[in-house]
């Protein structure tokens, strides 16, 4: 049931950050109307009562299988819960703080931009993780090669890049790859890891590496990714 949940959170990941945002905004709004504002704990419930959630999501959420999508054609690892509920509870932590800027800046209009100042690097941070959150950053298997996105740059690993008959490594959220051509890998950007190395967030990091020998060592198959209509499982 659990798998059911945190699937469902990242399917609907939009409308799931929107309700945060209205009910982060409405409990502030309540909180002041009863005078109740300047109680911390009761402003940042939501982040207490959301941090366990967000660990067991981001640990626990492995489906066994990557989405098909046969419009691209691609194999998507799966958008990992954890992000999202992560932006949510950042959501939480960032509204009373910038509600309460806000606040200060039209009772103290002479300091208005020191507030302008800490609202647009607060904003920037909120938008950073909401378009992480929204937007597709993950790893994508298609006929040409395999496609990595990530919010400051991206990867591209031609099928032909790898090793004949490799052996990916599957390293705890991560997948290892084998370049033979690695001359042939091109990278955009800024990235963290390396070109060898593939983020496993949203999928199990052994599933994702099965798959990826599965087309490195029978070109024949790679035509026919992501043509199934529905979730593959390897």
């Amino acid at each position: 049931m659990m798998i059911n949940i945190l699937g469902w959170v990242a399917r609907r990941r939009s409308a799931v950050l929107i309700m945060a945002l209205v009910t982060a905004v409405a409990l502030q709004v309540l909180l002041r109307a009863t005078g109740n504002a300047g109680h911390a704990v009761i402003a940042f419930l939501p982040v207490f009562v959301l941090f366990v959630p967000v660990v067991v999501a981001v640990r626990s959420f492995r489906p066994a299988g990557l989405v098909a999508r046969p419009e691209v054609p691609a194999l998507d690892v799966p958008t990992s819960p954890g992000v999202v509920l992560g932006t949510v509870l950042y959501t939480f932590f960032v509204v009373p703080l910038l509600i309460e800027m806000l606040v200060a800046a039209t009772d103290e209009p002479d300091l208005w931009w020191m507030f302008a100042g800490s609202v647009s690097i607060i904003g920037g941070m909120t938008a950073a993780y909401w378009r992480r959150a929204l937007a597709r950053f993950e790893t994508r298997l298609t006929p040409d090669g395999i496609t990595d996105r990530r919010p400051y740059g991206s990867l591209f690993v031609p099928w032909d890049a790898l090793e004949p008959y490799t052996t990916v490594s599957p390293g705890g959220r991560r997948v290892d790859l084998s370049l033979a051509r690695p001359g042939l890998v091109r990278r955009r950007g800024w990235r963290l890891v390396g070109p060898a190395v593939l983020p496993a967030v949203g999928a199990d990091a052994h599933l994702l590496a099965r798959t990826i020998n599965e087309y490195a060592n029978h070109p024949g198959l790679r035509p026919a990714i992501g043509t199934e209509p529905a979730r593959i499982e390897v």
